[in-house]
């Protein structure tokens, strides 16, 4: 765990929970961390009982701010699934819960707000107030991990949906082969499960692609640059939808550059060939996008009042 120096210091507790990693940290309203963990996610079979992974990092976070002498003002936690406007996960696509995490997470805040958001809105929010989306009217924020969703920003404010689930960029349809949706094509983990069934040898994730595209693995660079003309081509379809003033692109996978992200901008640049089209902007926070953000969410979501949050 990084620390940082925290004695009087009022922090949000951030949890930023993943398919396969759970980071989690301290954070001050400014977006300063004081201290930053991370862990593997609880993989039991693909169920998480009582959220283990993530109530051991929020304890052991917790405790870290009394020992600093920090005071905690809430918690707040994005997770890979649709949450909705209550902030209830309505999803189990990618964490097989079986109880809120909002009810589990509150007796450790006892009379402080616990925000739960969709990971993908955290990072947004993050890169409206601190980071590439700053002061721009409007942007689309593109979340490429091991799964891959985006978010609407306009005026500062993350769009959620009606039911939140403004976000499934993921969803739509690859029309160049299998599998059928963008997600299970160009995130990390259709990434790696399509190396895997292209060769024959087994990958789990992203990052083993990208070692062998940059080692001459002819199969690695075609995966790698097939997702990148996907996920380019999408954006292109989204800036026709939306006209955002820009793109920016967060996530690990996303803001690791390579041939994935020069692939990624060839193809919108062919897709979408006005030369007014939208710039690609990288997330200026990179992976810490979405812990920040979630912090933010509960910075500003003072006790409890959704109303005064800035996700729509």
């Amino acid at each position: 765990m990084r620390t940082g120096s925290g004695a009087g210091a009022r922090v949000a507790v951030a949890l930023d929970i993943g398919g396969t990693t759970l980071s989690g940290g301290l954070v001050t309203e400014d977006g300063a961390v004081l201290c930053a963990t991370e862990r593997p996610a609880v993989r039991d079979g693909g169920c998480d009982p009582g959220l283990r992974g993530t109530m051991a990092l929020a304890r052991e976070l917790t405790v870290r701010a009394q020992d600093m002498g920090a005071e905690v003002v809430g918690i707040g936690a994005g997770f890979p699934e649709y949450v909705s406007g209550a902030g209830a996960l309505t999803s189990r696509e990618v964490i097989d819960w079986d109880e809120q995490p909002a009810g589990l997470l509150a007796p450790l805040v006892p009379g402080r707000p616990v925000v739960v958001e969709s990971d993908v809105r955290c990072g947004a929010l993050a890169e409206a107030r601190t980071g590439s989306g700053r002061g721009l009217g409007s942007f689309l924020y593109v979340s490429v991990g091991t799964g891959l969703s985006a978010a609407f920003v306009q005026q500062g404010r993350v769009w959620a949906g009606q039911r939140g689930e403004a976000l499934g960029l993921g969803t739509w349809p690859v029309h160049t082969g299998l599998p059928p949706d963008l997600e299970g094509y160009a995130s990390g983990s259709g990434i790696a499960a399509r190396y895997s069934a292209l060769t024959g040898s087994e990958v789990t994730g992203a990052r083993a692609v990208v070692a062998r595209a940059q080692a001459g693995d002819a199969a690695a660079s075609d995966v790698l640059g097939t997702a990148g003309g996907a996920l380019g081509t999408a954006l292109a379809w989204a800036v026709a939808l939306l006209d955002p003033a820009a793109i920016v692109v967060g996530g690990g996978l996303g803001t690791a550059g390579g041939l994935l992200d020069e692939s990624m901008r060839t193809a919108y640049a062919a897709h979408a060939p006005r030369r007014s089209r939208p710039p690609v902007r990288r997330a200026e926070l990179g992976p810490l996008s979405g812990l920040t953000g979630a912090a933010l969410a509960a910075w500003e979501h003072p006790a409890g009042a959704r109303e005064t949050h800035r996700i729509a």
